[in-house]
């Protein structure tokens, strides 16, 4: 092949593969919605401690963590049994988490989304516990089937 030829060829190849990368506006309102999905998951797990539903909303890998004032967690094994199960799980026989105020941005393969929340329970003492915060969450889009998985978040309560 020629050189001239070969340079034509790689430069229609580039572009072509650069606009088929560019996101359209109906695919940013699709990954957006779809991590608004994630984060709705994200609250029925912390109400429920399901640790199936966890187990589908969470990377794996050692990217991920979870800062919270009661500690820091650095895998999702932890971030299931030590948070979801044995916090949650253990210390409040009732959950209710809410969000309002949410801002999601999607930025190609990452997104991240920011919040406030309140979160009502009832103690395993049976005294009821009232906190209110802020919060931030990363996810990433998996290369293989598309989903959004959330790798971070961070927390801190407000008084």
């Amino acid at each position: 092949m020629n050189k001239r030829l070969y340079i034509t060829l790689s430069l229609a190849t580039l572009l072509c593969t650069s606009c088929a990368e560019k996101p359209t506006a109906s695919n940013v309102e699709a990954d957006r919605q779809a991590v608004e999905k994630v984060i709705e998951q994200y609250v029925s797990v912390i109400n429920t401690c399901d640790t199936a539903l966890c187990g589908q909303i969470w990377a794996r890998g050692e990217e991920v963590s979870f800062i919270a004032p009661s500690g820091h967690y650095t895998s999702y094994e932890s971030i299931r049994d030590s948070l979801v199960v044995g916090l949650f799980g253990t210390r409040f026989t009732q959950r209710e988490l809410r969000k309002k105020s949410v801002k999601i941005i999607i930025n190609g393969n990452s997104a991240w989304s920011e919040f406030y929340w309140t979160f009502d329970a009832t103690r395993a003492d049976g005294k009821p516990h009232h906190t209110q915060g802020l919060e931030t969450q990363i996810f990433k889009k998996s290369p293989t089937d598309g989903s959004w998985k959330l790798v971070h978040i961070h927390y801190s309560s407000v008084k």
